[in-house]
């Protein structure tokens, strides 16, 4: 059939053989609308949480204290229930458990019958809300805000370091052991028995004086075993997680001697005297601040009320079978430690107080300036103070306030429970004298019955702004 209708194949060619392929055109550019790109983080998006949350890496540091700032209940939920349980409960109870020994112990605490009795317990929280605190401490944060070179900053932080270390030697020794107590369990027995062995020889009874004989024990033999049993199973589990929290502690017990105290503040005197060109009198003040630094730091701070609080939570958590008990004391020490993160914008004060037979139990949030203060330009009157307020009365109700600190000038708001709305002019009046008693002026002051409470959110905005200040790149 080709044959008669002559079809054939086509006869090849050679002319594309050495014909460029003409290139393809470009795609034309689709322009972006700014509106729909999701912007940085600025004080536009400060009160939008949920923008924000977007923008978080959700592995960061800050996340985390995000989750746990959330999941975290109040005081008020669970140390004031706690607290308000000791206040009710503790003449009425016989018996000679160590609970309720305790429980006498906070109730007898709690009870403040002056004034000075409450500013007495204020001022021990503020003043012993870090280690770091004391004449020598704040010279040296007056320095820092006067010259924030990096290796200054060095310099102090491995002082800072050394001390922290030197006078935390009993509680990082006792952690130690626990962790390698519990480790003992989670390991197979063939290695369990021979860190029990080893564990049996970490001193704890001096162990400021026993430093060098159990550094040389850890490092020398636990180290090693715990080596080669991580070689030899590859565990990737519970007790892997043991070990890196035994070698943190480890790893701060190593720079906790007092030689390493000495090394690193003389160290840091040499800095501040041929770099930062501190004359000889300054640099005298520092050495006799520091004498007397290392002799207070050696003694505990005592207070009744905090004492008995430590106390009755060490015992609670130990023998305590009742699983809400539990709950409510681990959540008020969360609470207590997410106080002191980083991220933490205000210095939180609180205080159960029986003030002539009545219940109160208050908190106060101080802003901190730390902006203000690291640029050396802190000042009242340009950096008002935010102050929060809450507290709530038995039979009364709840109070909230809200306070600006200029120089000595107050600006107040306080909502009060609605009973009292009768007495708003009487507590105006009474407000104002107690300000003025005190050397400040009160510009203006404000009360209302508003019974919704609004701290909490104020607080957690301020968080949120506090990541754009914050550097969590460490």
């Amino acid at each position: 059939m080709p044959d008669n209708l002559r079809i054939s194949n086509p006869i090849p060619t050679n002319e594309g053989i050495n014909r460029m392929t003409p290139p393809k055109q470009a795609e034309t550019a689709i322009p972006i609308d700014p509106s729909k790109v999701v912007q940085p983080n600025t004080d536009k998006q400060q009160n939008s949480n949920l923008n924000f949350d977007l923008l978080l890496n959700r592995t960061s540091v800050f996340n985390k204290f995000l989750d746990q700032l959330r999941q975290t209940p109040e005081l008020t939920q669970t140390l004031q229930k706690i607290v308000f349980d000791a206040f009710t409960r503790a003449e009425k109870i016989h018996d000679n458990k160590s609970t309720t020994m305790l429980l006498k112990q906070l109730s007898a605490a709690i009870k403040m019958d002056s004034a000075e009795d409450i500013l007495k317990n204020i001022n021990f929280q503020n003043a012993n809300k870090t280690k770091f605190s004391g004449p020598i401490f704040d010279i040296f944060r007056n320095l820092l805000n006067k010259h924030p070179s990096h290796e200054f900053k060095l310099h102090l932080a491995d002082f800072l370091k050394a001390y922290d270390g030197y006078f935390s030697i009993p509680d990082t020794t006792l952690e130690i052991k626990r962790v390698l107590n519990a480790l003992i369990k989670q390991i197979p027995k063939t290695y369990g028995k021979q860190l029990e062995e080893l564990t049996e020889q970490l001193i704890t009874e001096q162990p400021v004086n026993s430093l060098d004989i159990n550094l040389n024990l850890l490092k020398e033999k636990i180290i090693p075993l715990l080596s080669e049993y991580v070689t030899a199973t590859n565990d990737y589990g519970l007790a892997r997680d043991t070990i890196t929290l035994l070698i943190h502690n480890i790893a701060r017990l190593n720079i906790s001697s007092h030689q390493e105290v000495v090394d690193t503040f003389a160290s840091l005197l040499d800095y501040c005297k041929y770099n930062l060109n501190l004359p000889q009198e300054k640099m005298n003040i520092i050495k006799s601040m520091f004498l007397k630094s290392i002799s207070d730091a050696s003694k505990i701070p005592k207070n009744k009320l905090f004492d008995s609080i430590v106390e009755l939570f060490s015992e609670n958590l130990k023998n305590s079978t009742s699983g809400v008990s539990q709950s409510l004391f681990k959540d008020t020490i969360n609470s207590l430690l997410l106080d002191n993160s980083v991220y933490m914008p205000f210095t939180h004060i609180f205080l159960p107080v029986n003030y002539n037979g009545q219940f109160m139990f208050s908190e106060i949030w101080i802003e901190k300036n730390d902006e203000a203060a690291k640029k050396g330009t802190f000042s009242y009157e340009e950096n008002p103070i935010h102050i929060f307020l809450n507290f709530e009365i038995k039979q009364l109700g709840h109070f909230e306030a809200s306070i600006v600190l200029s120089g000595n000038n107050i600006n107040l708001e306080l909502s009060c429970p609605s009973s009292l709305s009768q007495e708003q002019n009487k507590i105006s009046k009474s407000i104002s004298e107690i300000l003025s008693s005190n050397g400040f002026n009160s510009e203006h002051i404000k009360l209302n019955t508003d019974n919704s409470k609004k701290t909490a959110n104020l607080i957690t905005e301020k968080i949120y702004e506090r990541k754009n200040v914050i550097d969590v790149s460490v």
